[in-house]
């Protein structure tokens, strides 16, 4: 009894066959940890591809351009110089940053100034973005409801089509 391990799981085996067991247990979890690191290695490859492949090349480009050069907003490049260094409208570059700043696959969030665009280095610079951003949605909204409540007074939200459109019309009605 002198060689038997009392308090192990196996209750009653002797000490080398307990070591044994425990270098058996080790080299299966080393192997398992392996083949995990492997796994989890090639699945952020996959991952990485297919978030490459969700944007095209001009908007890896922009974002790029931007987390390499713009680091907060004394370095914001303008519009201008982004949209003129590939040969784009700076309407397709307002497409590309609001991609970059709506998709998941980009983890910088991208603020803009008089100056330009840039990568926010600050909590500051993040409120700074963010409350412009909700203000210019609130004024859109002003806007919208606005314009809705305009159409209906004076009959520009009517749709005139006149005996050729009605079944359609009709049938616009019947779907709500």
């Amino acid at each position: 009894m002198s060689n038997e391990i009392k308090d192990a799981p196996w209750i009653g085996i002797d000490h080398d066959e307990y070591i044994d067991r425990c270098s058996q247990y080790d080299e299966e979890y080393e192997k398992y940890l392996s083949a995990k690191a492997d796994d989890d290695y090639k699945r952020a490859q996959e991952e990485e591809m297919f978030r490459r492949h969700r944007h095209t090349d001009e908007v890896w480009k922009v974002y790029e351009c931007l987390t390499s050069g713009a680091i907060g907003e004394k370095n914001a490049i303008s519009a201008r110089h982004l949209s003129g260094r590939w040969g784009m409208s700076e309407r397709k570059l307002r497409d590309i940053i609001n991609e970059i700043r709506t998709s998941p696959d980009f983890e910088k969030v991208i603020g803009s100034c008089s100056r330009g665009y840039f990568v926010c280095s600050t909590v500051e610079e993040v409120d700074r973005a963010n409350n412009a951003l909700r203000h210019h949605a609130l004024s859109e909204l002003q806007v919208y409801w606005a314009n809705e409540r305009k159409a209906g007074r004076n009959g520009q939200g009517k749709i005139i089509c006149g005996e050729d459109g009605k079944p359609f019309i009709e049938s616009l009605a019947r779907a709500e």
